[in-house]
């Protein structure tokens, strides 16, 4: 939600607002072989945005199919931005570079091969195979390639080439929102594979493969884009964009590490549900007579363990799923134990005590 909320306030710009004037201007004052690069490197992310746009669909309906509404909420920005993208390269060939026509000559084979095969094949499975090792596979090729090494590689290109003085001031203008849009779309990419690594064990291979199979792939197109020139304009270094971009996906990656030792903790303690069970079962103990169930809405974040069968005498105690993923059932116990949590059900009907956890503490509202 924090990404969608930033998305609405930050993400509000107009491709066709940007005064393109002085660019045309600055262009013309450009080398041939300058205005090449920043051509080639154009046309590039004009093509990888377009693919983007048309390949984010399958995402967007995975996520529609588990009922994840505040990620959908935050997708629909995403999939605007790439259109957007799309437009705003698209316009500073037609106005800028005055190109028009074709200019797939620009496109080598490992860009190719990556933006009309691997990816749409990444992300068309998703319809058939929404597993959470099919969704990191498809996040590997859209966010950590695409949108992580490659888009780094790309800026850094940008960044170096228009540096000097102030030209082309309306392109870096658009280059500024376009890569602050980026940042959100890394930002939730990482949050999702994120919770995939640490969640479910088999993910973190498929993650692992995949980046084995795309990381060549993806030096190959950096490397592609430099062999045409040499000298190389603008004092750009294959070397340094290359360290440049794996510098900034080797601080993601560390991310998802620490998530796949989060996730290894969590499994090395007993599930969630056994954590329920056994909570209910000491619960239960405590207040017998008095019947007692637990009840969770579909996949909610809250366990409601009912006390009572008559309305008049009818209690409650919420738990958060925070709360038994994150504590062991001893810990819980002992934390309801020392809140006095099944004298105070007894001794009121209709009370209603909520369990949460903060600060790695175990809390009992409304406090005795």
């Amino acid at each position: 939600m924090r990404l969608y909320h930033d998305a609405k306030r930050l993400g509000a710009w107009d491709p066709r607002s940007l005064d393109l004037r002085r660019d045309v201007d600055d262009w013309a004052r450009f080398t041939v072989a300058e205005r090449d690069v920043l051509l080639r490197l154009t046309v590039l992310f004009q093509a990888a945005e377009e693919s983007m746009t048309r390949d984010l669909l399958p995402l967007v309906m995975a996520v529609v199919r588990e009922e994840r509404l505040e990620e959908q909420l935050f997708l629909t920005t995403f999939l605007a931005d790439e259109a957007k993208h799309t437009e705003f390269f698209r316009r500073v060939l037609d106005e800028v570079c005055r190109q028009s026509g074709d200019l797939q000559r620009y496109q080598t084979p490992s860009f190719r091969r990556l933006f009309a095969e691997r990816l749409p094949d990444a992300m068309q499975r998703l319809l058939a195979d929404p597993s959470p090792a099919g969704q990191a596979e498809a996040l590997v090729t859209y966010s950590l390639v695409g949108e992580g090494v490659l888009g780094d590689a790309g800026y850094h290109v940008f960044s170096t080439a228009l540096a000097r003085g102030d030209s082309m001031p309306g392109f870096r203008e658009g280059l500024r929102h376009a890569q602050a849009d980026e940042d959100r779309h890394m930002a939730y990419g990482l949050f999702l594979l994120s919770r995939l690594v640490a969640q479910d064990r088999e993910v973190w291979s498929a993650v692992s493969r995949r980046m084995e199979e795309l990381l060549p792939l993806t030096l190959g197109i950096v490397s592609e884009f430099f062999e045409p020139y040499d000298p190389m304009p603008f004092g750009l270094s294959l070397d340094d964009t290359v360290q440049d971009a794996i510098a900034r996906f080797a601080s993601r990656w560390a991310a998802l590490e620490e998530a796949k030792e989060r996730g290894r903790a969590l499994a090395g303690t007993p599930g969630t549900e056994q954590v329920v069970r056994d909570i209910l079962g000491w619960v239960g103990d405590q207040l017998q007579p008095v019947p007692i169930e637990v009840r969770r809405e579909g996949t909610g974040p809250v366990y409601t363990f009912h006390v009572g069968s008559g309305r008049a005498s009818e209690g409650a105690l919420l738990i958060t799923q925070e709360v038994v993923a994150h504590h062991t059932a001893a810990d819980v116990i002992a934390a309801l134990r020392a809140h006095r949590v099944p004298e105070r059900l007894r001794a009121a009907g209709r009370r209603r005590l909520t369990c949460i956890s903060a600060g790695g503490k175990i809390i009992v509202q409304p406090p005795e």
